[in-house]
């Protein structure tokens, strides 16, 4: 439970980074599609990473997410599991890159949703959803190697 919180902390600290130029018509806007029999969730976005001892840099995050309209997992949950999974591997991932801790990471992170990738994506994060549990795909798109963990709905909430 208090990793739980830990990372819902964390949301909120990356989530009160991005800027946008008409907050109205993001929060009006839905944020989750249905097409095809299923619940789609797709975000581009570019991040500047300025951590201190390191050279700035900058990274295009492509997500994807899925899950069956009208299956075990409800919309609220699909975008609550999207969000915080992307969040919590793109943010370990990079702070471990980075070796420091990921409250330092953050403080040195900004983001900016774009529109449509410009060129290709640096990484994919890619997450399907079904009623027996979920896959969780990260592929960098440089070398092409794809990292995947799966697991059932009993591991994801530890039972």
């Amino acid at each position: 439970m208090i990793r739980v919180l830990g990372l819902v902390g964390l949301l909120a600290v990356l989530a009160s980074s991005v800027r946008s130029q008409d907050w109205r018509a993001q929060l009006s806007a839905d944020a989750v599609m249905v097409s095809g029999g299923k619940m789609l969730y797709d975000e581009v976005g570019l991040y500047r990473i300025q951590v201190s001892g390191y050279q700035d840099a900058q990274v295009q995050v492509k997500l994807h997410a899925e899950a069956p309209a009208s299956g075990l997992v409800s919309r609220d949950n699909f975008i609550s599991l999207s969000t915080l999974m992307f969040t919590m591997v793109f943010t370990t991932a990079l702070a471990e890159a980075y070796q420091v801790p990921a409250s330092q990471f953050l403080q040195g992170l900004d983001y900016m949703e774009l529109q449509s990738p410009i060129g290709t994506a640096d990484m994919e994060l890619n997450l399907v959803m079904t009623n027996q549990g979920m896959q969780f795909e990260v592929v960098n798109t440089a070398s092409g190697q794809r990292t995947r963990q799966t697991m059932t709905w009993e591991q994801v909430f530890g039972k």
